[in-house]
């Protein structure tokens, strides 16, 4: 091979050689990068496996929590008086925002403007406070058989007459015996409505008192964990409603867990759910690594070769060049 030749390929193996070094390096700099994904990684799947769902304890299971055990079911007052649906342990514990706003649904939203005007929630579907006497209207409006009157009585303790005719049935022949029966159910219907009352009069209080919003349904209809996250995250408060529809002092997340209101605990499923993840993230971390080593190793014997290459040549050049001299001093 001659110098120029000798020369030229040296060149070519001296910028290979670089390249190789070069990728070795970015390679084992990609490499601490994984191992730190993996140190965040670990951290994260701890984090995740101590987080704590919020749940309440009916019918002889967790569930998580959601609006319609927090708040009732809108219109739909027979979920809550007719034993059908599993009900909070304690009507004054409600749902608020951080900054205090009742978390309103929709329907009662519409039952709330329905009364005060369209101008008492504003475009970001926040609402101010208002009177409490206008509760009862509110609670006609949302909950339809009834009247204002009614809810009244019911909310200053008063009895509701309330009476309707009936034809009594022979037990003999099942027929009607024709003769009109004025059947009292006072008590009944004043025990009805009080159940209602009961449930929904500190919701539309706390939201008279310290005003409400609607800004987060949407979030909350997307998404089954955003409650249980939000109260988590202290983006929602649960609070108790005292006489005033003021918010009692004292009551934290830690007050309703300890006070057996509501559970906090990491659910099974969530908890496969949460380490499945993990190893799958860890495999991919993994596959990665084994791929860099691979890919080093691969570098690491071209840079060897390379380098016996640079060596050989690197001795014919010498060779050449003290030939010459030597032929010159002949």
């Amino acid at each position: 091979m001659g110098l120029a030749c000798s020369q030229i390929r040296l060149l070519t193996l001296t910028a290979r050689k670089a390249d190789c070094e070069y990728g070795i390096s970015i390679n084992s700099m990609e490499k601490m990068a994984l191992t730190r994904e993996q140190s965040q990684l670990s951290r994260e799947y701890q984090s995740k496996l101590q987080s704590k769902q919020i749940s309440y304890y009916a019918n002889g299971q967790y569930n998580l929590m959601n609006y319609e055990y927090l708040m009732g079911y809108g219109a739909n007052y027979l979920a809550i008086t007719s034993g059908n649906q599993a009900l909070k342990k304690d009507n004054s514990m409600i749902l608020t925002d951080y900054k205090g706003q009742v978390v309103m649904s929709q329907k009662y939203a519409n039952a709330i403007t329905a009364v005060l005007g369209s101008s008492a929630m504003n475009v970001q579907g926040q609402g101010g406070t208002f009177s409490t006497e206008k509760i009862p209207e509110i609670l006609a409006e949302l909950i339809p058989g009834y009247t204002s009157e009614d809810f009244e009585k019911v909310i200053n303790n008063e009895k509701i007459e309330s009476s309707y005719e009936a034809n009594p049935v022979q037990t003999t022949t099942g027929n009607s015996s024709g003769n009109s029966v004025t059947v009292d159910n006072s008590d009944k219907t004043t025990e009805l409505l009080q159940s209602i009352v009961d449930f929904y009069y500190p919701i539309f209080q706390a939201a008279a008192a310290n005003g409400w919003t609607t800004e987060y349904n949407k979030d909350m209809n997307l998404n089954d964990t955003y409650i249980s996250d939000a109260i988590n995250s202290g983006t929602f408060q649960l609070v108790t409603v005292n006489d005033e529809g003021n918010y009692d002092p004292d009551t934290s997340l830690t007050y309703f867990i300890t006070s057996g209101l509501v559970e906090s605990r990491t659910d099974s499923g969530v908890r496969e759910e949460i380490t499945a993840w993990y190893n799958a993230e860890k495999e991919r971390i993994s596959e990665k690594e084994d791929w860099l080593d691979i890919e080093n190793q691969d570098l690491s014997t071209e840079l060897e070769s390379i380098n016996t290459e640079i060596q050989s040549i690197q001795s014919l050049i010498d060779d050449a060049i003290s030939s010459v001299f030597d032929w010159g001093s002949g």
